[in-house]
């Protein structure tokens, strides 16, 4: 009885890894499939840790808290606002997010199954690469983008994590802090997916997640400060900015070119930041006069704002269609506060302070020369600095970013307060 129990238990184990790997896979690529994933991840999660008991004695500690903030706060919008044309889509999107960051951080995963999972979230984005450039080539898709990961931006912040996390696992094996470095077959696959990823960023021609991927690759550069590190990056830095100067000097040959092409032109970059610019502005005047500061308009509700209630000085510079289209005000802190008010940027911001503080105390501790410090370092500095000047955060790049903090958190605690 003992030991058919024990079979059970450990076929759920890795059948709840499994879902978890799979999901991770596609989440980049296949709507549906990661849908259903997802669920049933969630039902075997929940069916082996379930129990009255375990519920009686359950203790949160402060990034849980911050979890549940972040899930009252947007419930609390969702409802003050209701109804709304997205109506639950935002609930749902944090409840996602936060469910996967949560059940991660609570299951107890070892070091090898941490691995397996950093495999699984590089590997499934090789392959929506492969399909986003298929989908290219084919005339599908008018510029490179994951085919389940939101668009070009919010692809790109993707590629940028998962191109940390890399780099994190084949330092970590190139460059020992102690004993021997590992074996070439164990490190050139992590570095031909970084060369793949950089590929992609090129076509790509996001200058928010080039800015971030360079701040975080000069700190990287610093914490580690390494010779062949500096080599490295330097010769990398010089065949992107060769590739990017060959692809905007040829003429448009076929799709892949002619996007990059169209991503890098001056006067793309000019209109961009203009419209960037009075987003912002529109962001700032609903805060300023809306009168939904403390629970904001609804998460995923920016559409609504009303226009004629506000004011600009210059007027406005936007036109009807750019204003039907607004999804965001081009800033994920901005975009929080108009639409969850005080209440839902503090929640975030507390999130991230935790996440920032665990980085910071394992640095400290010199505990930080690991794949997961770096993974969750990207993270959490992609989606801040890029999202800066772009997307919120939210869908398919916060999900990533989520499952990867919630290794480093669960990894960094002592293994005495490991539940």
């Amino acid at each position: 009885m003992t030991n058919s129990m024990t079979v059970s238990s450990n076929t759920a184990a890795r059948l709840e890894l499994w879902l978890l790997c799979a999901l991770l896979f596609v989440l980049p690529t296949l709507e549906g499939p990661k849908n259903a994933m997802f669920g049933f991840y969630l039902i075997v999660w929940a069916g082996r840790r379930f129990s009255v008991t375990g519920l009686r004695s359950l203790r949160l500690d402060a990034i849980e808290y911050s979890l549940l903030a972040l899930i009252a706060a947007c419930t609390v919008a969702t409802i003050a606002n209701w109804p709304f044309p997205n109506g639950v889509k935002g609930l749902w999107d944090t409840l996602r997010f936060t469910l996967l960051f949560w059940c991660i951080y609570r299951a107890g995963y070892n070091d090898s199954q941490h691995r397996s999972l950093a495999i699984a979230v590089t590997a499934g984005l090789i392959v929506g690469l492969a399909f986003g450039i298929f989908e290219l080539a084919s005339g599908r898709i008018p510029q490179l983008q994951l085919h389940s990961a939101g668009v070009l931006t919010q692809s790109a912040m993707y590629v940028s994590m998962v191109f940390v996390l890399a780099l994190g696992v084949f330092l970590t094996r190139w460059l020992p802090r102690s004993g021997n470095a590992g074996t070439g077959r164990r490190r050139w696959p992590w570095l031909a997916s970084l060369f793949a990823m950089s590929a992609a960023l090129v076509i790509m021609g996001s200058r928010g997640a080039f800015l971030a991927l360079a701040l975080i690759l000069a700190c990287l550069a610093l914490l580690v400060n390494r010779a062949r590190l500096w080599a490295l990056l330097a010769g990398g830095a010089v065949v992107v900015v060769a590739a990017l100067f060959a692809i905007y000097s040829v003429d448009d040959g076929d799709r892949i070119t002619a996007s990059a092409h169209a991503r890098l032109n001056p006067e793309r970059f000019t209109v961009s930041n203009f419209e960037r610019y009075e987003y912002f502005r529109v962001g700032v005047a609903q805060i300023r006069e809306g009168g939904s500061l403390w629970f904001g308009l609804g998460p995923r509700n920016l559409r609504s704002i009303d226009m004629s209630r506000l004011h600009f000085n210059p007027p406005l510079r936007l036109s009807g269609a750019h204003i039907a289209k607004l999804g965001h005000a081009h800033n994920l802190f901005l975009t929080k506060l108009v639409e969850e008010g005080v209440v839902g940027l503090a929640a975030l911001v507390f999130f991230f302070g935790l996440v920032a503080r665990g980085l910071w105390r394992a640095w400290r501790r010199q505990e930080w020369y690991d794949w997961r410090w770096f993974a969750a370092f990207g993270a959490l500095a992609v989606p801040v600095i890029a999202g800066s000047v772009n997307t919120p955060f939210f869908q398919e790049h916060a999900m990533l970013a989520m499952a990867l903090m919630a290794i480093f958190m669960r990894s960094s605690q002592p293994v005495g307060h490991r539940r």
